[in-house]
């Protein structure tokens, strides 16, 4: 077998997109088409996050400023060059996806000059760019981040443990180098340290694995950082269309995932990936409703009307599912759940003057 790029290479479990030990994966034929390139090279989801970010500033009337899509795409993008590496991990290679085995192949030049690349154009961009308001709001979604690849990623159980408390270490030096008391500084690095001995402990983060899909939290986090903007626009205001937005964009995202799951596990029942997408549907039929009750603001109408059309546009792709390939699937999935967005951009802005003012 091919030298893994993990440090352990045993153990592995299959990932959302690999089938079972006893069947090579259907798309290990040679030869990759022109429209799959964009999904190999991990470009659709970055064009995914800009899109809504865009348009989900467009239908709140809120101003881009330079460096928030090209920094969120490339967020997104390196997050997803990790993932996929760390999903070729212990994996013999006639059981991976075209995609996977384009990184099991060049992992080496991603790893050592891509990634590097690309994180030091988003540094850039982080700290001589973008708000520094918006630098500090981003910066906390970077440990959910990595709980993320570390519990659904990381195919090693030893190296999963290994590098939680290589987190647990580099949390406590961070709040140690917080500007706040000793005595709290004490505090909060015990409860870090005592949490995280009671988590392996126990092993608690193998239950959420099992009890909160890989999908699920892809979903979430991909919708925080796509709501990033606007949330970062509306600090201080508690209002519930905030997190009906986030909820609203979440439901989408983790039925899109969910779909592409259960295509790529042809063999495994797919009664929930379809129960999901329909779930979603009656989400944003109580956000019509409550809308109509005046629970929530008119402003959440494009928003819920641009669900309801991605889920149902999802629903007829699925109910097609088998006059497609895998990989078709899920470029098709991917453009259906970024049309919506396209359409956001589409309506006529309520305030042409006056753009919205920003934090610094």
């Amino acid at each position: 077998m091919e030298k893994s790029l993990c440090l352990q290479s045993g153990d592995f479990r299959p990932q959302v997109s690999l089938l079972p030990s006893s069947t090579p994966h259907p798309s290990s034929a040679p030869g990759t088409p022109l429209w799959l390139w964009p999904h190999v090279l991990s470009l659709e989801a970055p064009l995914v996050a800009m899109l809504w970010l865009a348009a989900l500033a467009h239908v709140n009337d809120l101003k881009l400023m330079p460096g928030v899509l090209p920094g969120l795409g490339l967020a997104v993008w390196l997050i997803y060059l990790a993932d996929r590496l760390l999903d070729t991990c212990g994996v013999p290679v006639q059981f991976l996806s075209i995609r996977h085995r384009f990184y099991r192949r060049f992992r080496w030049p991603i790893l050592l000059l891509v990634m590097p690349l690309a994180a030091a154009a988003l540094v850039w961009l982080a700290l001589w760019v973008v708000p520094v308001g918006l630098l500090a709001h981003s910066l906390a979604q970077v440990v959910p981040i990595g709980i993320y690849l570390i519990l659904y990623s990381v195919t090693g159980t030893r190296v999963r443990g290994w590098l939680i408390q290589a987190g647990m270490l580099l949390l406590v030096v961070l709040v140690n180098m917080l500007p706040i008391s000793l005595e709290v500084k004490l505090a909060v690095s015990l409860l870090i340290t005592g949490g995280t001995v009671l988590m392996l402990g126990l092993r608690w983060h193998e239950q959420v694995t099992k009890f909160f899909r890989k999908e699920v939290a892809a979903g979430l986090l991909f919708a925080f950082g796509c709501t990033t903007w606007t949330r970062f626009h509306t600090l201080g205001n508690d209002g519930p269309e905030i997190w009906a937005e986030l909820i609203l964009l979440g439901v989408l995202f983790v039925s899109n995932l969910a779909l592409i799951t259960a295509r790529e596990a042809a063999d495994t029942p797919s009664n929930g990936a379809s129960g999901t997408v329909r779930g979603g549907m009656l989400i944003g039929l109580a956000s019509l409703i409550a809308i109509y009750l005046e629970y929530l603001p008119t402003t959440l109408l494009p928003l819920t009307f641009a669900l309801l059309a991605g889920l149902i546009a999802l629903e007829i792709l699925w109910q097609k599912r088998h006059s497609l390939s895998a990989e078709a699937f899920r470029v098709w999935a991917d453009a259906l759940t970024a049309m919506p967005a396209f359409a956001l951009l589409l309506i006529p802005d309520s305030t042409s003057t006056a753009p919205a003012a920003c934090c610094l």
